[in-house]
C-alpha cells in the first residue's frame, strides 16, 4: 500500500466494471456477460489486492455473486478473500444469497438504514452477517459507511463493483478515486448504464475529469485505467 492511500479519511475506492461500446453494463433483461476470461483474471487479481468489495443490493439480487476470488482466474497462494459489503437501505437481501451462504467464514457486512426492520436485521445477523446502520435513509450514508470501514475495520482499499445506482451515488459524492473499465465490442442500445446519477449533468463543465492513465488490449476488449479528478476538463 502506498503512503498516498493512507491519507484518506475513507478507503481508496477503485470502481471496476465492464461495459458495452455504448456505455451499458448490462442489457435491459439483465445480461451482463461482457468480460472475456482474461478480463475476469484482471477482476480477480484486483479483488486479491482489495481489503473489501462493495456492491449494491440490486447486484446481489440479479447476479447472486459470491464476491470471492476464483482460483480458476487467480491461482496465486496464499489467497485471502476480501470482506464483502452489501449496501441495502432496507436489508432486503435473500438470506440464501451466495454472498451470505458461500464460504461463510468470509465476513459479509450489510450496510442498512433505519428503514430496515428489526426482524430483517435479526435475520441477517442470525445468517452470520455483520449489520452496520448508516443513517436514517432513504439511502445508506455512504460517507459514514466508508469512515466506519476504515476506522473500525482497518479497510484501506475498496473495490466497487456496482451496480449502476451505487456507482452514480459514489461518483456524485466524489467518493471514487480510480476506475478500471473494460470495454467489450458489443452494443445493446438500451440497458443499465455505467452510472445512474442522482442529478442530471446539464453541461460537460459539471462532469468530473476522467484522466486516462493507461490503455491496453485484453484480447477482444479494451482496458482503461482512469484516475478521477473532480475538476473541469481542460480542452484548450
Amino acid at each position: 500500500m502506498t503512503t498516498d492511500k493512507l491519507k484518506y479519511k475513507r478507503p481508496y475506492i477503485t470502481l471496476s466494471a465492464a461495459s458495452s461500446l455504448d456505455g451499458y453494463i448490462s442489457t435491459i433483461n439483465g445480461d451482463s456477460r461482457l468480460s472475456n476470461s482474461k478480463d475476469w483474471s484482471r477482476v480477480h487479481e484486483l479483488r486479491s489486492k482489495s481489503d473489501a468489495i462493495i456492491v449494491g443490493s440490486g447486484t446481489i439480487r440479479i447476479d447472486d455473486s459470491k464476491l470471492t476470488i476464483d482460483e480458476k482466474y487467480f491461482q496465486k497462494k496464499p489467497m485471502e478473500h476480501p470482506i464483502r459489503v452489501v449496501v441495502s437501505s432496507k436489508g432486503n437481501i435473500p438470506l440464501n444469497a451466495r454472498v451470505i451462504t458461500y464460504k461463510s467464514d468470509i465476513p459479509t457486512f450489510i450496510a442498512i438504514t433505519s428503514q430496515c426492520s428489526k426482524d430483517q436485521k435479526l435475520k441477517l445477523e442470525k445468517s452470520g452477517c455483520k449489520v452496520i446502520k448508516c443513517g436514517k435513509g432513504p439511502l445508506v450514508n455512504l460517507q459514514q459507511l466508508l469512515h466506519i470501514l476504515k476506522t473500525e475495520y482497518s479497510i484501506h482499499n475498496v473495490m466497487l463493483e456496482g451496480g449502476s445506482r451505487l456507482n452514480g451515488e459514489m461518483l456524485h459524492q466524489k467518493l471514487i478515486d480510480e476506475v478500471h473499465l473494460a470495454i467489450a465490442p458489443v452494443i445493446c442500445g438500451k440497458g443499465v448504464p455505467f452510472f445512474t446519477l442522482p442529478k442530471t449533468i446539464s453541461s460537460f463543465a459539471e462532469s468530473p475529469f476522467f484522466k486516462i492513465i493507461r490503455s491496453e488490449r485484453i484480447n477482444d476488449m479494451v482496458f482503461l485505467k482512469i484516475i478521477i479528478q473532480y475538476k473541469q476538463r481542460d480542452i484548450t
